[in-house]
This record gives structure tokens, sequence and C-alpha cells, in this order.
């Protein structure tokens, strides 16, 4: 930096300036100055290394401290004299180990520097900040390397990816007791409503809610509306409102949250089945219908789980640039880069992941998938026919709605969620990948679209067809609009408004559902036919009031008989 010379008080001196213009480095320089009246006058100055994150340029003829070859980029710039650095946004810029303290002006530590793209947590805004304080590059409460974790003081909210404080650390007793009896809650409605894939009319929904949830920054970036948004979310198996679960939650705990709550609803309805076979007014009570459930939370199930299992194996390279001039890669888990991935804490989220996918995802797609072509040519070898005794109950819910050539419908629309999910999940920013991810959509429902009226209905109902239709049309409108449009403020309009007749739609199945259960009841029969007998004798009586004034044809057509009269005969079912 500049060195000055001042002059004493009260004596006649001018300022005088001078820029040193020497390469940075431990050599002890002099400034000399020499005067006429007093003897010369000199300074012993060493020019200090650049900090870390700036390197020695020579500009113009001068040695000054610029942007590092680590930091520098397009759209990237350094201040020396404020010791800032200023991007564009959708950028982090700071240092590996993000846990040392240090000194903006520091220049002789061993610290590695990471300059790669953020653009999940980061800031879309430009942004100016010194590598001792990188937080500033971070929105929604996030920090820490590459915005992958919460600042301090503020924990993960289920129900989205941002961070807030928590006030009451004993709220989680409270939460995980209301999540428990929801479980129970929504088991025993699946099972008095019959509300299952057994009936055919959940395949199509199930479906649509699935991809809504999956698109729902990609169809309005402004979000629906609470009351809809929350109908999906439910129907996903998720929590549809942020809360702070407890204090210091990460994504690390959050991940292991999404695979328990499936996993609770299996046990409750495993339970449930295994109590039908042992007690035999349970299994009057329950009906047919604990199987089909048990069908149903799986695919309620499968979307979160294979999602949850993405993103917990979605991995990250990262370059890292050290000042000792050596560059390496590092492996970091992609949804929160603080974690090195497969090693530490990690190591065991990835395990289970693994284990969920050999042991639930892949057999449960093939099965679905193939179940026609095993049925016919597997099971017939004794040791695959006792393996195959056991499972079929559960396939035969998906695929008694079915025509018997059309069975493996329901694994073709469980196949044709997988390559939306990966696109979905996978993509780095959802609004600069827009076009690309309604485009796959929109692929995929004509496929499955015209797969269907080639077939010609592959539901025995025909109701079930159309309701399948119906919801498939419904996507495509929504995904079409988003495509046309780039007006944000219509885009929501018809967002909101496809969404109110998708849940008009459900609220329309739950009521048939619930038609089809209480017209198998004894009460429902005895009121029918109390009705139907009360209509009757409201008929009598308005006969017996008609009769008492007969005009004169009709009182003269009671005395001669008409000739066009004829005998009933008796019925040919009775005949024989």
């Amino acid at each position: 930096d500049h060195v000055y010379a001042r002059p004493k008080p009260g004596s006649n001196c001018s300022l005088a300036e001078y820029k040193p213009n020497h390469v940075p480095s431990h050599v002890k320089h002099t400034l000399l100055f020499v005067t006429e009246i007093f003897s010369s006058i000199y300074w012993d100055y060493i020019v200090n290394e650049c900090p870390i994150g700036f390197s020695v340029s020579s500009s113009q003829g001068r040695f000054i401290c610029a942007c590092s070859q680590s930091v520098s980029r397009e759209n990237v710039t350094c201040n020396i004299t404020s010791l800032t650095i200023t991007h564009n946004g959708l950028l982090w810029i700071g240092m590996y180990n993000t846990s040392t303290s240090f000194n903006a002006t520091a220049n002789n530590i061993d610290a590695c520097i990471i300059n790669e793209d953020c653009l999940l947590y980061c800031s879309p805004n430009p942004v100016t900040f010194q590598l001792n304080d990188t937080d500033t590059q971070c929105v929604d409460n996030r920090g820490h390397r590459m915005c992958g974790s919460c600042r301090e003081g503020y924990s993960l909210l289920m129900g989205s990816n941002k961070c807030g404080q928590c006030h009451d650390n004993y709220m989680i007793i409270a939460w995980i007791a209301l999540f428990a009896v929801m479980g129970v809650l929504l088991v025993v409605l699946l099972i008095a409503l019959n509300l299952t894939v057994s009936v055919g009319t959940l395949n199509g929904l199930l479906f649509y809610a699935n991809i809504v949830k999956l698109y729902e920054p990609v169809f309005s970036r402004k979000g629906a509306l609470p009351v809809l948004s929350q109908v999906i979310s439910w129907i996903n198996l998720d929590f549809g409102f942020e809360i702070c679960l407890y204090n210091g939650m990460d994504s690390y705990a959050k991940q292991w949250l999404q695979f328990a709550f499936p996993l609770y609803l299996w046990i409750i309805i495993i339970i449930i089945i295994q109590l039908c076979k042992r007690y035999g007014k349970i299994s009057r009570l329950m009906g047919s219908h604990a199987v089909p459930v048990l069908s149903t939370l799986f695919l309620l199930s499968y979307t979160k789980l294979v999602r949850t299992i993405v993103i917990v194996l979605h991995k990250r390279e990262v370059t890292l640039h050290c000042t000792n001039e050596s560059v390496r890669s590092v492996s970091l888990w992609y949804e929160d880069p603080n974690v090195e991935y497969a090693k530490g804490k990690h190591a065991e989220l990835f395990g289970f992941a693994l284990l969920v996918s050999v042991v639930f995802v892949i057999p449960y797609t093939l099965f679905l998938l193939l179940s026609p072509f095993y049925e016919k040519y597997l099971s017939n070898y004794m040791l695959l026919n006792t393996f195959w005794s056991r499972f079929k109950p559960i396939i035969d819910a998906y695929s008694g709605p079915m025509k018997d050539e059309y069975r493996f419908w329901p694994g073709l629309l469980l196949v044709a969620r997988i390559p939306v999910l990966l696109s979905a999940t996978l993509v780095d920013s959802f609004i600069q990948s827009q076009h690309f991810l309604l485009s796959m959509l929109l692929v995929v429902l004509a496929i499955v679209l015209s797969l269907g009226y080639c077939f010609g209905g592959v539901y025995i109902k025909r109701m079930n067809n159309v309701l399948e239709v119906w919801f498939l049309l419904n996507l495509c409108i929504m995904a079409s609009l988003s495509v046309v449009f780039t007006d944000d403020s219509k885009v929501l309009i018809w967002y909101n408004n496809c969404l109110s007749v998708f849940i008009f739609s459900f609220i329309l199945i739950v009521v048939y559902h619930f038609y089809l259960q209480i017209s198998h009841m004894e009460c429902y029969d005895a009121l029918i036919k109390k009705l139907s007998k009360k209509q009757d004798e409201d008929d009598d009586s308005l006969l017996d009031v008609t009769e008492s004034h007969l005009t004169v044809d009709q009182q003269r057509r009671e005395i001669i008989p008409s000739s066009t009269d004829y005998v009933r005969r008796e019925s040919v079912v009775d005949l024989f």
C-alpha cells in the first residue's frame, strides 16, 4: 500500500506520497528522503504477500494484488483495498475447510479454495463478500460450504429445504405423537373406505399427484395455493407445511425421517394382517381390505422412497485449488456438501439407501411390471411357485381391475415415473432446466396416452379408463400451459385451476368409495327398503285419489274390456 511521510505541526512541508512497485516478498526495502536542511530521512518497509484469494498481477507496469487463479472466472472481480470478492450470483467461492476461522488478510495458511457453480441454495443476485465470511452468498438462512447447511442458530425445516429457528426443544415429542396418530388414521381410513388400488380408481390419481409434487417448482415459481399444495403433499406422504422438528436438524437427519414414515405405515398394516390371521373377529372386521391396503401403501411410498434414495446417492465432484498450487478433487454429498460422500455418518445413510433399493425398489418394480410373464412361465417351478404364492395376493390387488391381457399396466405406470423422477431430482436448477423438464414430462404423457388409446382401455370398468385419461389430460394441460405462457401470474392461475379440478375429482372418488362401502351394509339396505316402502305407500294413496275421479271413458272401459288387452304369459324361467 502507500507509505506516507507527514509533516510536523507548524512546519512548512508538503505531503510526500510514494507508491512502492515491488513484487511481494520478505525482502526489506528502504525509502530514503534527502533534504537540504536536515539529514536524510528513511523508512524500512516490506511489501506483504497477497492474501488468500489474491495473487500478484503485473498491470501497466505495476505489481498489484488481483484475483488469484483459483478465484478468477467470468464476472468475478476482486478488490484488494476492501479485501472483497464480487460475482453475479449462482456461484460459491470459499474455503474447503470452512470450520477453520482466519483473518481476511491472512496469507500464510495452508488452504484450498472451492470455486463452483451453486444453483440450489446460492443467491441468484450479485453478491460481495470476504473469504472469511462466505455465508453472504447463500439464501434461506443457509451457510457453510456451498450453502449446504443452515447457519448457526438455525435448523432445517420439515416440509421444505429452508432453515428456520426452533423456539421449543420439547415440540419434537408433540410432533412425533401427531405423526404417529396420523399414520394410524391413514391406515384406518384406507381400510374403512377400501380406498385401495384393487378398485382401480387410484392409479391415475396417484400418478398425477406424484408428478405434481416432483414438478411443483417447475409448473409455477410462486407455488400453488396452500390448501391445494397441502392435499398434494399428503397424498405423497409428505408433511406439506414447514415445521421445525428439533433444534439442530440437518439434511442427514431429514433423509432418515423420509425413510421412517413409509416404513412406519408398512409396519402398521403388516401388524393388522398378522392379527387378521390370528383372530377371526379382526379378520371379519377388516374384511378383505388389509392386503390391498398394503399394496396401496407400497405404491404411495414408491415415489417418495425412490426420490429419497436418489438424493442420498447423489454425488458431486468438487475441484480444490490449494495455496501450494496443487489441484485435487474430492467427492461430496450433493444435498449437503459439508458431508463427504460415503464417508463418516453419510456411510450409514448410503448403506441403508442401497439396502432399500435392493430389498424393495428393484424387486417391487420388476414384480409389478413382469408379473404376467412370471405367473405364466415361472410359477410352474416348485421353488418359484412357493415364493410366488406369498406375493401373488399383493400383485393381484394391482392387476385385479385390469383386463387379463393388460395386467402389466400398473407396472408400466410405475416405470413411467422413473425418468420424470430422476430428471426432477438430479437437475441443478428448475428455472434453467424448465423447458427440458416439461418436454420430458410431455413425452412420457404422450407415450402413456398413446398406449392406452391403442389398447382400447386397459381396465375392465369403463369408468376407470375415463378417470385415468382425465388425470393424464389434466397433467398435459398443466405442462403445456407452463410452456406456452411466460407470464408467471397467468401460469399460476391455470396451475391453481388444474389443481382445483384434481382436488374436486379426488373428493368425488372418496365419496364414490364411501358409497360402495355403505351400499353393502345391512343398515343401508334397511334404509333403502324403508324409503321404498314409504314411496309405495305414497303412490298407493295417490292412486286411490285418482281412481275416485274417473272420467266417463275410463268408467266405460272398466265395464267393457278393450279388445286390445293381452293375457300375461308365464315367465320362461318359471316354466323351466
